[in-house]
């Protein structure tokens, strides 16, 4: 009776793996480069102990699933150029878990973040690193763990009313590795490139020189983020308008569809009409301005003496808020611009694009040290299959 169970046991999990096709974790980083690269834990000659903690919103999968093998992606940081030599035999014990925890919620002892089934998949192994090649793009996961029994995602598949499984936990134990380089492709930073919106036109500036929003290169969900804005007047003010919507209308007025001219267009040095009925004050127009933000926010600062000014907000850490665009324009002050004397800039779209809920926890020296250093939306890419 025994062995007839576990030969049913055996087979639903054969049968899980076959349907299952390899896929990538975090899940969104498929055919996509992590963003960073690191030694940890194969670019050095120590022993090392890393885990990894997915929230469960990172994984490409739902319900349980049989695992057979578990790939990791070397890095490619510089596309065509970058090269690792054959590294081994490195020894290596794998240990796999599901976790209740969210990356956010891990601490530095390891033990803390186990779940019930946490499981020795793979117990002081070698293996060889491969060699790897000059390619383009992100490379395929080819440095291979597999497991001598599948590990079951949730440990219990075929037992009804059991809580689904949620976190996963992946640890890896180097015991002994030569010397060599030999990096993995790492989650651990991304670039939220901006995309413009809006309208600008060449008569909006001063003294020839058109305001300028650069955002910052990486939007991520608890940090702060900033803006440069360039060719303000020296010493002069300047706004920025955040938003997190793109809204169609200003104020919602139906006459003011986003993006305002802040000119009459059959004279533009007179105001626009529309626009003066909400805000009298607008006495005169300032030719091919406009605004392209309905401001949530307003932030004000000085331009130095160079005329750059910084301005920057601070993101609450919601792993929710991935996804998410912010958006943003300068306005300036110019006696010199325009009848108005303000200059506006174009619209910079930017999304947040991290952390995403991954957390490392690494001890250099000692494969059984009990407590590492722990950082969040840090973690390696891999595939399982």
């Amino acid at each position: 009776m025994a062995s007839t169970l576990r030969a049913l046991v055996c087979i639903s999990l054969l049968a899980m793996s076959c349907g299952a096709q390899n896929v990538t974790v975090p899940a969104v980083l498929n055919g996509l480069e992590g963003g960073s690269a690191t030694s940890i834990p194969f670019g050095t000659n120590q022993p090392v102990r890393v885990q990894y903690v997915y929230d469960a919103e990172e994984l490409p999968w739902t319900g349980p699933r049989a695992i057979t093998r578990v790939s990791l992606r070397a890095d490619n940081a510089d596309p065509g150029v970058t090269t690792f030599a054959q590294k081994g035999y490195v020894f290596v014990t794998m240990l796999l878990s599901t976790t209740s925890l969210r990356a956010g919620e891990t601490t530095a002892t390891y033990a803390d973040n186990y779940g019930a089934d946490a499981m020795v998949v793979l117990d002081n192994v070698p293996m060889l690193l491969p060699a790897q090649s000059a390619v383009l793009g992100a490379r395929a996961a080819n440095i291979d763990f597999v497991l001598p029994q599948p590990w079951a995602y949730g440990m219990t598949p075929m037992r009804p009313n059991v809580p689904a499984p949620r976190n996963l936990l992946v640890e890896l134990r180097i015991h002994s590795q030569p010397t060599g380089v030999y990096r993995i492709d790492n989650v651990g930073s991304c670039s939220s490139a901006p995309v413009q919106f809006g309208s600008l036109g060449p008569a909006c500036a001063s003294s020839g020189l058109q305001l300028q929003l650069q955002p910052g290169a990486s939007l991520l969900a608890g940090s702060t983020f900033t803006w440069t804005i360039r060719n303000v007047v020296p010493n002069g003010p300047t706004l920025l308008f955040v938003a997190t919507q793109q809204q169609p209308l200003l104020f919602g007025a139906p006459t003011l569809p986003i993006p305002v001219p802040l000119f009459d267009a059959t004279n533009p040095l007179s105001p626009n009409a529309a626009l003066a009925q909400i805000a009298p004050e607008l006495r005169y127009g300032a030719p091919d301005c406009f605004i392209n933000v309905q401001p949530e926010v307003s932030l004000f600062a000085l331009a130095d003496a160079a005329g750059n000014a910084a301005m920057s907000v601070s993101l609450p850490a919601d792993r929710g808020l991935v996804g998410a665009s912010v958006y943003a324009q300068a306005v300036g002050y110019s006696q010199t611009a325009n009848p108005m004397q303000i200059v506006t800039s174009i619209g910079q779209q930017s999304t947040v694009c991290g952390p995403l809920g991954v957390a490392r926890i690494y001890n250099f020296g000692s494969v059984t040290a009990t407590v590492g250093q722990r950082s969040l939306g840090q973690g390696a890419v891999l595939e399982f299959y």
